[in-house]
């Protein structure tokens, strides 16, 4: 087969989805000067449907239909923000590349102070703070159980438009978005108490399992890192079966040949929450991820996930 001249992404058709294709494509340009990218725009159930992500009932709304397109051969590749991938992927889709991971941490948007923490502290009781995660819902009412949680959808430019036009006082988004759409105001919370979603901030390619050219063309944009960090995380996810109604978080740090891992599993029901955190070789990622849930799990975090599912399961969705 010869070298690849032409591929085509899939992405969704949102200002960030759009600014993370051109992420990677600038990279690919820098990699391999004369490759033709064309993009393929995909519109998911995540952009249509505006109920909470709890009410929908269903994971992948960001990327089942963008992987589909992928799978159908519409589209080379998918670019995703990894967090919004499932615990496992579409049969015969893999990951090819993770390119280097922008800002990890949660921020506060609205408010004043120097940092997240400090803006979050600011803010007077009774104030609203805008989300769509479980996850941070749950931390916001460990961290300051005085302020009211708002459901924010919509695409990061809507969400930040509701809190300048009053909507909500304050919202809760992720670093890598205002980070890759060129805010400079950015109040990052702590992510040793705010952990953040499993693979929060990485960039992830996918394409089918059986296409070698691609895994090659994308070789020299992986990063080894990013990559360990990501692996260690979906699998903290995939063991606890996270999905948009478990409030979970995951964080991994690569240093050097090392990863320092920090999990967390809260209860929407204003149970227990509970942190543990593990380390070692890079090489041995996924199983840092599978040990440091298991670890939660024993700990009294099977009791929280067995409530979590009770509740959903008694919950049909709208049609």
């Amino acid at each position: 087969m010869g070298a690849l001249t032409e591929i085509t992404i899939a992405t969704r058709g949102s200002r960030l989805a759009l600014a993370q294709t051109r992420i990677v494509t600038d990279l690919l340009a820098r990699a391999h000067a004369g490759l033709v990218v064309r993009q393929e725009v995909v519109s998911t159930t995540g952009d249509r449907d505006g109920r909470p992500f709890v009410s929908i009932g269903a994971k992948g709304l960001f990327t089942s239909e963008v992987e589909r397109a992928v799978a159908q051969g519409r589209a080379d590749v998918a670019v995703h923000s990894a967090k919004d991938l499932t615990a496992e992927l579409a049969p015969g889709l893999a990951l090819i590349c993770i390119p280097g991971r922008a800002p990890v941490e949660d921020v506060v948007v609205g408010g004043s102070g120097p940092s997240g923490d400090a803006r979050l502290e600011a803010l007077p009781a009774g104030a609203s703070v805008g989300t769509s995660s479980m996850r941070r819902r749950t931390l916001l009412a460990e961290a300051r159980p005085d302020l009211i949680p708002v459901e924010l959808r919509g695409n990061l430019d809507t969400r930040l438009r509701k809190v300048a036009d009053g909507d909500v006082d304050a919202a809760i988004v992720a670093a890598a978005g205002l980070w890759r759409l060129g805010h400079e105001d950015i109040a990052p919370l702590g992510p040793e108490r705010w952990v953040p979603a499993p693979a929060q901030g990485a960039l992830a390619v996918e394409a089918r399992t059986e296409r070698d050219d691609l895994a090659e063309l994308f070789a020299s944009l992986d990063d080894q890192a990013a990559r360990a960090e990501v692996t260690c995380e979906r699998a903290f996810s995939q063991r606890l079966e996270g999905g948009c109604s478990v409030p979970l978080g995951c964080h991994a740090v690569a240093r050097d040949n090392h990863l320092v891992v920090t999990g967390y599993l809260g209860s929407p029901f204003g149970g227990d929450s509970f942190r543990d955190r593990v380390s070692g070789a890079r090489s041995d990622a996924a199983a840092l991820g599978a040990e440091l849930a298991d670890a939660i799990l024993q700990a009294g975090g099977d009791e929280v996930l067995a409530e979590v599912h009770s509740s959903t399961a008694s919950e049909v969705p709208a049609p």
